[in-house]
């Protein structure tokens, strides 16, 4: 425990000091839902409901697009893929830590400063679209379930982007394989609409991706979505993309590095 603390202390001080590279990645987590609130306003003038959700619920959907985004959406592929590419891998991996700890600790700090950025914004979103947003509630007794569901959210999308940056063991760039990510979670993970506004077949193709587990799963809890299956039927789909993910990253850490050991590092 106290290693990963240092280790946290640590990568707090690395970010703080790469100021305005986690503005950009703020911003391009943040712009995206602010855009589709001002697309919500306009739609809505002509009709109460979209696809079973109101204006005030579709507007809170947005604004838990743009916190969960901002603070459980992991970015260490790109870092990853630089430390494979560059040899830097060499000398982490003969420090006394997993340098998977190093990584989950590193992104825990980006996002403790993040959240600080937040806060202003997210006041000034609820500022804006408050009237709007006035009819909803949030029952109390769902906060555990949903403090849990963010925490699982956390962990797929640390696991999925683990194994986007392991890809970097057998490419030379792995920008077209995360140019494929992102484009299916924009459409296919519930970032821009919720899934009940996607046509049948595609709805069911994203129930089969774990995608669905980082963002859709908590939402659906935060709003009550989930009166079908259960909130816990979201919590239980986590929990097992989770050790799918893990497993998965555990093979390709292992082939990986017997790869990268072979062209000598």
């Amino acid at each position: 425990m106290r290693l990963h603390l240092a280790l946290l202390r640590l990568a707090m001080q690395e970010a703080l000091q790469y100021r305005t590279e986690a503005a950009i990645w703020f911003l391009w987590d943040i712009l995206p839902p602010i855009s589709m609130a001002f697309l919500w306003l306009t739609a809505y003038e002509d009709q109460p409901t979209v696809a079973g959700y109101s204006l005030s619920e579709m507007l809170t959907y947005t604004i838990g697009v743009m916190v969960l985004r901002t603070l459980i959406t992991s970015h260490i592929e790109w870092g990853m893929d630089h430390e494979i590419r560059q040899g830097i891998l060499s000398t982490t991996l003969v420090k006394p830590f997993h340098v998977w700890s190093l990584w989950f600790m590193g992104e825990t700090a980006w996002k403790a400063i993040r959240a600080i950025w937040l806060a202003p914004v997210l006041i000034g979103c609820l500022f804006w679209l408050g009237p709007a947003i006035g009819g909803v509630s949030f029952p109390i007794e769902r906060l555990p379930l949903l403090v849990l569901s963010v925490g699982l959210a956390y962990l797929v999308c640390f696991f999925m982007k683990l194994c986007l940056g392991f890809v970097g063991f057998w490419t030379n760039d792995i920008m077209g394989t995360t140019t494929l990510y992102e484009v299916t979670a924009t459409i296919l993970g519930g970032i821009i609409v919720p899934l009940a506004l996607l046509p049948e077949s595609l709805r069911l193709l994203a129930t089969l991706l774990p995608i669905q587990a980082v963002y859709s799963i908590p939402l659906a809890v935060l709003q009550g979505k989930d009166a079908d299956s259960g909130p816990w039927s979201g919590v239980a789909i986590q929990i097992v993309w989770i050790a799918v993910l893990w497993g998965l990253s555990v093979f390709l850490w292992r082939a990986g590095l017997r790869r990268y050991e072979s062209v000598g590092g």
